[in-house]
């Protein structure tokens, strides 16, 4: 029996061994990134967003009707195809009615592939004969998003990963969107304490709406994502209890690749699925921002 035990393993080490020692500049797995962490922890990362959020503020944006779009993608994993990603892009684009769309994290699989991001989300092709309008892709941290020491790439690219932005409509109404980092599936103490006091402020604005977006989702269906899938069950109550308190209408999230509508006490948690190219069922959400929320899930199967 010792004998057996001692063969299975050195057949896992030689397995691991075999793994670690092909992690060579464009491999697919970081192992000890999934494991131990090879980007700043989530206060480190918090503090680089305040110091964006405190030097520039937080956007607002100007939609042309009471009732807008807002574009929802998530888990794109991009490398070198980004073909549904670039159809994502380029729809909401050419809608007037949208003023904003949303990434929901995990928007690159691996190493080196932001440069391709940065190439998707350069200057429409159409845009000098085309009322093309300015681009506002509102980005979410996931974890492969900070898997391969990745994160300066993407604070680079976004500038910040937990801050808010409002949309106002031709009429007055605003609606909050509030966008929190839980890329290593946690928000950390110091984020936590900046929603609580984000959502303090706004109960006392004259919100319509007011939503939440982040990669993590609530609710573990089943160990799929390893120790990224959820968070522990003290933040999830903290954060259920939080929002559902303050009257957070919407949570948006992704991570787990499947859709998932759950409601908690009147708040709405959407896990929206993935629409990486090699997906059979990719879908973006297309949300359409009225006296009431109403949302629906495009396929892009088709584009290849």
């Amino acid at each position: 029996m010792k004998k057996n035990i001692q063969i299975s393993l050195g057949s896992l080490l030689l397995v691991l061994g075999s793994i670690f020692t092909a992690c060579g500049p464009d491999a697919r797995l970081d192992m000890v990134g999934m494991f131990a962490g090879t980007s700043p922890t989530i206060d480190e990362r918090f503090e680089q967003s305040k110091e964006y959020n405190d030097k520039y503020g937080y956007a607002t944006l100007q939609a042309l009707s009471d009732d807008y779009h807002v574009y929802v993608c998530t888990d794109t994993h991009i490398t070198k195809t980004r073909t549904r990603w670039e159809h994502f892009i380029n729809t909401y684009r050419m809608d007037m009615l949208c003023p904003v769309a949303v990434h929901l994290g995990d928007i690159i699989d691996a190493r080196t592939d932001f440069e391709f991001v940065n190439e998707a989300l350069g200057r429409h092709p159409l845009s000098a004969i085309l009322p093309i309008k300015p681009d506002t892709l509102m980005a979410v941290c996931g974890n492969h998003d900070i898997y391969f020491k990745q994160w300066n790439k993407f604070i680079n690219t976004f500038k910040t990963c937990n801050y808010y932005f409002v949309v106002k409509t031709p009429t007055g109404k605003q609606d909050l969107f509030i966008i929190y980092d839980s890329a290593d599936g946690t928000v950390g103490s110091k984020q936590l304490q900046w929603l609580r006091e984000t959502l303090e402020w706004a109960d006392k604005q004259d919100f319509r709406h007011v939503v939440a977006c982040t990669h993590t989702h609530f609710f573990k269906r089943d160990g799929s994502q390893g120790h990224t899938s959820n968070y522990t069950q003290e933040e999830t109550y903290a954060l259920l209890n939080l929002f559902t308190q303050h009257g957070v209408d919407m949570v948006w999230s992704g991570h787990d690749h499947s859709r998932e509508i759950t409601q908690v006490k009147g708040m709405t948690c959407i896990v929206v699925d993935s629409m990486k190219d090699e997906d059979k069922k990719p879908f973006y959400m297309l949300v359409t921002m009225g006296e009431k929320i109403d949302y629906d899930f495009v396929s892009v199967a088709d584009i290849q």
